[in-house]
């Protein structure tokens, strides 16, 4: 009866370690839902919370503009804040799953999209320009991503790294190996 005892203790054991070990292999497999400003290091979060409202003077020169030299201390800040490429090392080879628009930048034979960049707003790099790098992710790997869906918004879900990928459109500090892509419902 102790011999019976004791082996169904060890069974029970690993049973019990077992299933600890298949947990945390599949909650490391899940993938993480962020935000866009989850990519933005600290301190460039907090240098664009504490800008300054935006003035509407046309009769002086835009810090928003490319070619901008005034001396605004605010312009300055904001120039840098909007070419910044630093990212969130923690993100590095993590599964992620993150709203936004699409920019394609490759498709096959068929004009499916097949590489893109993710952006956190509709006309990006396209309408407007791009968002600063730590704001844009370069996506490869999309599948059955029809090249007339870019209008909608998707769930993209793959593995994150901070690789960084330049085109003409813009340049991103992050780069992702798409798992999913998913219309964006809310």
């Amino acid at each position: 009866m102790l011999r019976t005892l004791s082996v169904a203790l060890y069974m029970t054991l690993v049973a019990c370690c077992s299933a600890a070990v298949f947990s945390s292999q599949l909650q490391a497999s899940e993938a993480v839902t962020i935000e866009w400003t989850d990519l933005m290091p600290e301190e460039d979060l907090k240098a664009l919370q504490q800008m300054p409202e935006v003035q509407h003077d046309y009769s002086q020169p835009s810090p928003f503009d490319d070619n901008y030299q005034g001396d605004d201390p605010a312009a300055q800040q904001w120039q840098q804040i909007l070419k910044s490429a630093k990212v969130v090392e923690k993100y590095n080879n993590t599964k992620i799953r993150v709203p936004g628009f699409i920019v394609p930048l490759e498709f096959d034979s068929e004009q499916n999209v097949t590489s893109f960049f993710l952006v956190p707003y509709f006309g990006a790099c396209i309408h407007v320009p791009p968002p600063p790098p730590n704001q844009m992710i370069f996506v490869s790997g999309a599948k059955n991503l029809k090249a007339d869906m870019i209008y909608s918004p998707f769930w993209i879900s793959g593995t994150l790294t901070t690789d960084v990928m330049t085109h003409d459109l813009g340049q991103a500090a992050y780069s992702l190996k798409a798992d999913s892509v998913e219309e964006y419902t809310y």
